[in-house]
């Protein structure tokens, strides 16, 4: 049996900046990312044995010092990614709601290889994330994803 986690992933906005339309890349909102050792990936957790989602939730947004939107957790996307040839486990993440901060929230790291960054929609790198941004700012139901190629219901029959 392939090894597999669950990831639970926080997706926080902070605004786009309206003082200046003719500034495209500041339109879109920008999305929070944790960076380690200078690679950037949504902030989340590993699902736990037994854990809940909105418990895993919960854990990331105490971890970064920001408190969730109120109950129920809105799921906004999940992509599953097959395992790989390198030895990396099947990976099912799950995108939930953390919300909107300013972008001043969160202060400089304390170290380099550590941080925050608010990452702009065509840097973001993973297409799931920006399908997740998409439900979170539209109100339209969560995507479906493989490899970040969304799928329809009828093709989770097969």
């Amino acid at each position: 049996m392939t090894e597999r986690q669950v990831w639970v992933f926080l997706l926080v906005h902070c605004p786009a900046d309206t003082r200046n339309p003719l500034d495209s890349a500041r339109l879109w909102p920008r999305v929070l990312q944790v960076v380690k050792d200078g690679v950037s990936s949504p902030p989340g957790v590993v699902l736990r044995p037994g854990e809940s989602i909105q418990r895993a939730a919960e854990r990331t947004g105490a971890a970064l010092g920001i408190a969730l939107p109120p109950p129920p957790l809105r799921l906004l996307a999940v992509d599953q990614q097959p395992a790989t040839d390198a030895g990396q486990p099947e990976e099912l993440a799950i995108f939930v709601d953390g919300g909107c901060a300013k972008e001043d929230t969160f202060t400089a790291p304390a170290c380099d290889r550590h941080g925050v960054v608010w990452t702009p929609v065509e840097d973001l790198g993973r297409v799931a994330l920006v399908h997740a941004l998409r439900t979170q700012l539209l109100a339209v139901e969560p995507a479906m994803l493989v490899e970040g190629m969304p799928i329809a219901c009828e093709d989770l029959d097969g």
